[in-house]
């Protein structure tokens, strides 16, 4: 199997650790595939990448652990989370992992409250050493008592893929489920459908101003002036 197959069918498991498991295969994972300074987007919320190395009395402090503490919420807040990964594709030019995933998020305290909503995440990933000063490597519940990780590149556990940020990619109708559910959607589609309807008018308006700002443009017009 190739690397990036391995990376792909890995990342499965990565991903439904992080949202259904326990707390401490949550931060197993974390700390497995996760560089420390990672950086993390969502449309709520936003962690950049920072190291601090020393502060008094809380002592180190690093990006990954606002990660971890934003994951921790996220279960508290759902306990019960039904997640599928519909597809991902890694791009090795890029080291980019795109994971397109389907999740049902239900708060507990709110009765009736479920909201579908789907997602494209985007995973950076970067080649690190074992023995890499910005990264400890540690074997949670994903590699443990198996075959070196599949985020490894060549040499194995010498040389392998880290997560070095995440972002979750949102359609503004599946974003405004978190906030309501079901309706939300509904007014979304139709300002759409609204704004459609105006771009169309618009467009029959202004067809004049549309014609005198792109005359002679366009790739056949670039090569007229070229020649």
């Amino acid at each position: 199997m190739s690397l990036t197959d391995r990376i792909v069918r890995e990342i499965g498991d990565i991903i439904t650790t992080l949202t259904t498991g326990t707390p401490q295969e949550q931060e197993d994972t974390l700390n497995t595939y996760f560089l420390r300074n990672a950086s993390f987007t969502h449309p709520f919320c936003r962690v950049p990448s920072f190291s601090i190395k020393s502060i008094p009395i809380v002592g180190g402090v690093d990006s990954l652990a606002v990660i971890l503490a934003i994951y921790r919420w996220y279960r508290t807040l759902s306990p019960k989370i039904d997640i599928n990964i519909d597809s991902a594709v890694f791009d090795q030019r890029t080291g980019r992992l795109f994971v397109s995933i389907r999740q049902t998020f239900s708060i507990w305290f709110i009765p009736l409250y479920r909201a579908p909503v789907r997602l494209t995440t985007i995973l950076q990933l970067s080649q690190r050493t074992s023995w890499d000063s910005d990264q400890t490597v540690t074997r949670g519940p994903l590699t443990e008592g198996r075959e070196p990780a599949p985020l490894a590149g060549p040499g194995q556990e010498r040389a392998r893929y880290f997560i070095t940020s995440q972002e979750d990619l949102y359609q503004v109708n599946d974003f405004v489920q978190f906030l309501l559910p079901g309706l939300g959607p509904m007014m979304w589609s139709f300002w759409q459908l609204l704004s459609t309807v105006m771009c169309v008018m618009l467009s029959f308006v202004f067809l004049p101003v549309y014609f005198f700002f792109n005359r002679g443009s366009g790739r056949a017009g670039d090569k007229a002036k070229t020649t």
